[in-house]
């Protein structure tokens, strides 16, 4: 098997000597060599004085704040991760994944919207590996995934007849026990020093043909929302309200009413593919909906005016379930996640920079880590 050369990145949180965070402080890595240290990226603290570089790859790092040396680690994250690379046709059918911007639908026509049935993929045998000729790195379920299963074999699977019929297996496709933890960092721009962090747990490996190397699926019904990147505390009394419009039983909008704060704001700072979840206030307190939270993925954003307003899917996931919407109601406390986005179809040979992939023991025959598409296929 090749080496690993994983990178992923340095991160961690920043305090003065009583202990207190340091908020927007400039966080430099370096490295040293024979003719001296030189920069390997810099960053800046949050208001939680957190903060997060690029992927890096192994090595012997000095953190720097505000000039001065604040620690020094060994930075190895070859130890605990899996080599991945770009999946390419021979492993999938690239003609059942479509392009992340073509299915965020039309925002004139919400019910069009897909976002749900993303899927992407990354490979993660050696490219000079072949799992027909060499074994799987991994075991693998060894029985025909496209059978009903009614028997006890196919049902440690989790429902493995909609997991079928999601992905379109052949009687050759296989699925890993193995279950992995993915992570995905990128820049919010080119030249951004502050990085989108994505993550999906207990996804199960793929190997769609007999001949095939293994997958892992990218979509959201595996998708772990992070910690928000926006709160909004929003409430009546505050003077402005979220006002929640059903456009079907899957799709809202939200917009404002009153003074148009809230989503003019959110609308700044979330994008196609984002997450956003709010509690649901209804007219009747005694309203089984009253109270609930409520996940959607983000299809459309208007642009940035007095009536600005987001329309959101309802978002389906193995461990999140929304209940349907099905009248106008307010939304209370509202937060958003970072969520996928367009630059994730670009997996180029930078993927093993980019992505983390780890195994997830917890998950081995955990049914809640495990895939769940229950009332989510068949549409």
């Amino acid at each position: 098997m090749l080496s690993n050369i994983r990178a992923k990145p340095i991160e961690g949180h920043v305090s003065d000597s009583a202990g207190n965070v340091l908020r927007n402080a400039s966080i430099v890595i370096k490295q040293t060599s024979p003719t001296g240290s030189f920069v390997v990226d810099s960053a800046q603290s949050d208001d939680d004085g957190y903060f997060i570089t690029r992927p890096i790859q192994n090595g012997t790092y000095d953190i720097y704040e505000s000039g001065i040396r604040i620690s020094r680690i060994i930075h190895s994250p070859d130890s605990d991760s899996i080599q991945c690379f770009q999946a390419g046709g021979d492993n999938f059918d690239l003609a059942t994944v479509g392009n992340f911007n073509v299915l965020l639908g039309d925002h004139i026509h919400p019910a069009t919207t897909q976002m749900n049935n993303y899927r992407g993929f990354i490979q993660i045998e050696p490219e000079s590996t072949d799992v027909f000729q060499f074994g799987n790195v991994f075991p693998i379920y060894d029985f025909d995934l496209t059978n009903d299963p009614g028997n006890t074999e196919a049902t440690q699977v989790h429902d493995l007849f909609n997991l079928s019929k999601f992905f379109g297996f052949n009687v050759n496709s296989r699925v890993t026990l193995t279950r992995f933890d993915v992570e995905y960092f990128s820049p919010l721009t080119s030249s951004s020093t502050t990085y989108k962090r994505v993550r999906w747990a207990g996804v199960p490996g793929i190997r769609f043909y007999q001949d095939s190397k293994i997958v892992i699926p990218l979509d959201y019904y595996s998708i772990v929302p992070s910690y928000p990147k926006v709160t909004l505390p929003v409430a009546a009394d505050a003077g402005s309200t979220i006002t929640v419009t059903e456009l079907d039983l899957d799709h809202v909008q939200i917009s404002d009413v009153g003074p148009a704060t809230n989503i003019y704001t959110l609308s700044s700072l979330v994008g196609k593919g984002d997450i956003v979840k709010f509690k649901i206030q209804t007219a009747s307190p005694t309203d089984p909906l009253n109270g609930q939270y409520w996940f959607g993925i983000v299809y459309y954003v208007s642009p940035q005016t007095s009536n600005a307003y987001i329309l959101l899917e309802r978002l389906r996931s193995s461990r999140v379930v929304s209940p349907q919407i099905n009248e106008t109601c307010n939304a209370l406390r509202l937060y958003a996640y970072d969520g996928m986005f367009s630059n994730i179809m670009d997996i180029s040979d930078e993927v093993n920079q980019r992505f983390t992939v780890t195994e997830n023991i917890s998950a081995q025959g955990n049914d809640f880590e495990l895939y769940n598409y229950d009332d989510v296929i068949g549409s």
